[in-house]
């Protein structure tokens, strides 16, 4: 099953992205294209809702992770909202907790772990460099 992304307009600079589902290498797709499509309109505040995805793996994580540096090396920001506890956890482990901003207010949060709140004065970590191509992104030559 390919999974659905609704994008909500919420201001001239802002959207919220709600992908449903799972997001992973055969269906990441649909969150690329609209995460990508947000940047080009130069949306400078990008909210991604995980609150309906039920599964995220690492190919869906560098999606997001790409769509945040582009984000950030543009002057805007790239928000994760309502992690479930897994979803926080694969983030945790990988230190990007660190890196991209997570709105702790709608995350399950498990005991022991990082966030950009524990960082002193409120420093951040700095990301992976060297991505030049959205991660996943599947060929349409030939298709």
């Amino acid at each position: 099953m390919v999974p659905s992304v609704r994008v909500e307009v919420t201001g001239r600079d802002a959207v919220v992205v709600h992908p449903v589902g799972e997001i992973d290498y055969s269906s990441l797709e649909p969150l690329r294209e609209a995460l990508l499509d947000a940047r080009i309109a130069g949306v400078r505040e990008i909210v991604v809702d995980l609150e309906q995805v039920s599964f995220l793996d690492s190919q869906g994580l560098a999606v997001i992770l790409y769509a945040h540096q582009r984000q950030r090396s543009a002057g805007g920001r790239l928000i994760l909202r309502n992690l479930n506890e897994n979803t926080y956890r694969l983030l945790d482990v990988t230190n990007l907790t660190t890196v991209i901003d997570v709105d702790h207010g709608s995350v399950a949060v498990p005991n022991g772990t990082r966030s950009n709140a524990a960082r002193p004065n409120g420093t951040r970590a700095s990301g992976a460099r060297g991505m030049e191509r959205w991660p996943g992104a599947v060929s349409r030559r030939g298709a």
